[in-house]
């Protein structure tokens, strides 16, 4: 970790500010330490040059779901140019203009590559932090990066102060066990007049997986072994999706998107037809591996910023998924 980026922490537990030991360094970067509270004393690791936050031990789903996810993102470590497009994508209606200068927050960070981009855009610094063992991927894609620090820790006991100008969380609270609970404790990190942009997975259109596929994906395949899943995953990819995205919607999206949305999951295979098959492949792999999945209604998304948040935009992407965005 930067120095300096014990400007940006708190304890967890207290809120209260820390102060830092440095007991091995890399350069600039301090590669090995503690921070430790100085109100009520407790003491957090810097291991792999990472401040790790997580002092409990995780159970059940929870458990499940973090190590799945820190799996997944070891092995789908790449990054790729258009994960700038699909981030922009997610945070509409923000553009990359929107981040210069701001300090930016990405709750649930994964494996970094929102990251990447938000520190390409301008943003004055960018803190990511996530309770899986990605933030290892996360800080290996942008230690060289001077205004980006990563942190391990919890979205409901945040290991930051409420410092930032806009903050993002993409595909992350859905896999909460309380999504809404989970927003409001990101939401609080926001200065006065902050923005923050959500994107979860939306109930509407999606009656199909929440009584066919969640079951399954909680009682099989999120138990497999990561090497068992990627087999699977990969036929599936290789033999059914991937075929029919490139002889089927591929065609559909160039020349007749119009028909194309207007069949069942339309928008979202349209969409995804554009992408790689290393990429269609992470996706499979992704909706297979957490035992934890939410689909949320739209009126439950928009309950969340109520209240709290003006200039409220909510839309319907792919008509599969909700992306929202607000001003508090």
């Amino acid at each position: 970790m930067k120095p300096r980026f014990v400007d940006f922490l708190c304890c967890p537990a207290c809120r209260s500010d820390l102060s830092l030991r440095a007991d091995r360094k890399d350069g600039a970067e301090i590669v090995a330490g503690e921070l430790r509270c100085g109100e009520c004393g407790e003491a957090y690791p810097i291991r792999g040059g990472i401040p790790r936050f997580q002092k409990a031990p995780l159970r059940g789903e929870v458990a499940r779901t973090v190590e799945n996810f820190g799996k997944a993102w070891r092995r789908f470590s790449w990054l790729d140019p258009n994960y700038e497009r699909q981030f922009l994508d997610w945070v509409r209606p923000v553009t990359h203009d929107f981040f210069k200068g701001k300090l930016v927050l990405d709750a649930g960070c994964g494996k970094g590559r929102h990251l990447v981009w938000a520190e390409r855009f301008g943003a004055e610094e960018v803190v990511g932090f996530d309770l899986s063992d990605a933030v290892e991927v996360s800080y290996g894609h942008t230690k060289h990066l001077p205004n980006v620090h990563v942190a391990q820790g919890d979205i409901y006991n945040p290991p930051v102060k409420a410092a930032f100008d806009y903050i993002y969380s993409l595909g992350v609270l859905h896999h909460l066990p309380r999504p809404g609970e989970g927003f409001r404790s990101i939401s609080k990190l926001l200065r006065p007049k902050g923005a923050i942009s959500i994107w979860v997975y939306g109930r509407e259109n999606n009656d199909w997986i929440v009584w066919f596929v969640n079951p399954f994906r909680r009682l099989v395949t999120s138990r497999m072994s990561p090497r068992q899943l990627h087999a699977m995953s990969f036929a599936i990819t290789a033999f059914v999706l991937w075929p029919a995205l490139k002889l089927f919607w591929a065609p559909l999206r160039r020349w007749a998107p119009g028909l194309g949305k207007r069949l069942f999951y339309g928008d979202y295979f349209c969409y995804i037809s554009a992408f790689s098959f290393r990429d269609v492949l992470a996706i499979v792999f992704d909706h297979l591996t957490p035992p934890t999945a939410y689909y949320l209604s739209r009126d439950e998304v928009r309950s969340w910023f109520d209240g709290v948040f003006g200039r409220v935009e909510l839309r319907h992407h792919n008509a599969n998924s909700w992306g929202g965005f607000g001003v508090r």
